[in-house]
């Protein structure tokens, strides 16, 4: 291995950029796309409309009926193919509490009946695709959706529980989260995405709920708060992982400054089949014309590259690497690999393995 062909990972930390994101609607679904090439769009314009794929239910009525012949089912049929259903709606047979009938056990339609059989299809979800984001489409994906350039600011975490958020970033009281109450109608915070910069309780995520906030950027929470995570309405993003760790200097002065500007976070569930990282994506002021550099996706360590510490006892701090030896260092728990000599923003200089940096992308 040399540093030439070393790609270390990447989490967009960036005050300005252009960035292209996709906004589709599932591989399953059918649907149209409500946008053209070169059209300007804005947070909450719809990209695409489809229709989620729904369940079949296969209810064998002639058994359920105790029938010698799969055709005298016909006789006590109450619904033909087509027909819309509901749940509890009599379906075959009698009725009466001691007469034996079939009921749906489902809201759709009847997609078939034959062989004593009637299947049951629910009613299809219908699925909407929001931009969430200002800027111009760039590409039209037939049946699915778009591409979308913007430019903004772009901070990206490390774990997000599969919601998405739009409203304005403010910095949660100097007490904590848990020490928002009040009439959620009047709070100040309605609506709004909280930069918390303590671990996440399960009493915060009750309180996001209760003040009808928007969503949250914190550093970390316990994994025994991971099921009510995922079971909340509202957008959690964690900067730092799981556990006790509070939120780097660096990015927490970085979303501090920009309080008060409009964010849309996406925060995306990690997947091994998964491209989408979980960020926040923030609007800044731009001068006309102005276009950004798009974000370096395939950077190398090199000498004087700004990097953040993501494991052991400087884990979330940042620095820049000053030195990249040649060999293998010898650590002080016995193991010799490659490392990169970081400049770290208090002053020292430590040797952290590769395997334990990220670069801002």
């Amino acid at each position: 291995m040399n540093y030439e062909t070393y790609f270390p990972e990447q989490r967009h930390l960036i005050g300005l950029t252009t960035f292209r994101r996709d906004r589709l609607l599932p591989l399953d679904a059918g649907g149209t796309v409500e946008v053209t090439k070169g059209d300007r769009v804005d947070l909450h314009h719809v990209v695409a409309r489809g229709t989620l794929p729904s369940a079949y239910l296969v209810i064998d009525a002639a058994r359920a009926l105790r029938l010698r012949k799969p055709e005298a089912l016909n006789d006590l049929l109450h619904v033909s193919e087509g027909d819309p259903v509901s749940t509890g709606q009599l379906l075959a047979g009698k009725e009466g509490r001691r007469k034996r009938g079939v009921r749906s056990p489902l809201t759709g339609s009847v997609a078939y009946i034959g062989e004593g059989r009637i299947i049951l299809q629910e009613i299809e979800e219908s699925i909407t695709v929001e931009a969430g984001l200002t800027g111009q489409v760039v590409e039209v994906r037939k049946g699915r959706g778009a591409v979308i350039e913007g430019i903004g600011a772009v901070v990206q975490g490390v774990w997000g529980n599969d919601r998405r958020a739009i409203g304005t970033l403010r910095l949660e009281p100097d007490e904590g989260l848990e020490n928002i109450y009040g009439e959620a109608l009047s709070s100040p915070f309605r609506g709004t995405i909280i930069i918390a910069r303590r671990p996440l309780r399960a009493a915060s995520l009750q309180v996001l709920v209760d003040q009808d906030i928007a969503g949250v950027i914190a550093p970390s929470m316990e994994p025994d708060v991971l099921p009510a995570a995922l079971e909340c309405p509202r957008a959690v993003l964690l900067t730092e992982g799981f556990g006790n760790m509070r939120m780097g200097g660096a990015l927490s002065s970085f979303l501090v400054n920009l309080q008060g500007r409009q964010a849309t976070l996406d925060a995306a569930l990690p997947g091994v089949l998964e491209a989408r990282r979980p960020e926040a994506v923030i609007t800044v002021p731009t001068t006309p014309g102005e276009r950004p550099s798009q974000p370096r996706t395939e950077q190398t360590v090199q000498v004087q590259t700004q990097v953040r510490l993501t494991r052991g006892d400087f884990a979330g701090s940042v620095g820049t690497i000053v030195e990249l030896p040649e060999t293998p260092v010898l650590l002080d728990n016995g193991l010799s690999v490659y490392c990169a000599r970081v400049n770290l923003i208090t002053g020292e200089t430590v040797a952290v393995p590769l395997e334990n940096l990220e670069v801002f992308g």
